[in-house]
């Protein structure tokens, strides 16, 4: 089988952005499509929610933090040659990438072993963990990369 579909989940944190990577190398070998998602988790903004000004602002620039990494992950799909498909989204994390893979039904799901909010788990990041427990398609999960995980 050659994969023609990947997701790339990102949240601008070193291990996503890792996993992307892969999924571009891995896209360029296989003649692929890479769609990458960042989710603006909407859980932050209910902390605001009964100061709507505070609300509107922390959203917006929630949105344009994702809309940065995403461009950001366009670009690196441009250097590898692979068309990048960019998605953003506004939720919970696990359950809108649970959403466009079905929409979009991805050879592989790629993500990071833990993201933006720090190695709370050890091994595997908490919407990394729910992806694997409720997904029905592949998931890469990517550590970060050190001096002595580098490819050769």
């Amino acid at each position: 089988m050659k994969a023609t579909r990947l997701l790339a989940c990102v949240d601008g944190s070193a291990e996503a952005l890792q996993a992307a990577r892969l999924a571009f190398a891995l896209a360029a070998e296989w003649g692929a499509t890479v769609r990458a998602i960042s989710v603006v988790d909407d859980a932050d903004l209910a902390l605001l929610e009964p100061v709507t000004a505070q609300r509107a602002t922390l959203q917006e620039r929630l949105r344009q933090a994702g809309q940065a990494t995403l461009a950001h992950v366009e670009e690196m799909g441009r250097a590898a040659g692979v068309v990048t498909q960019p998605v953003l989204a506004v939720g919970n994390p696990f359950e809108k990438i649970l959403d466009e893979a079905r929409h979009w039904q991805p050879d592989f799901i790629f993500m990071g072993r833990t993201g933006r909010r720090g190695p709370g788990r050890v091994l595997v990041g908490s919407e990394t963990e729910r992806v694997l427990e409720f997904t029905s398609w592949p998931v890469v999960v990517v550590p970060r990369e050190t001096p002595t995980t580098r490819p050769v």
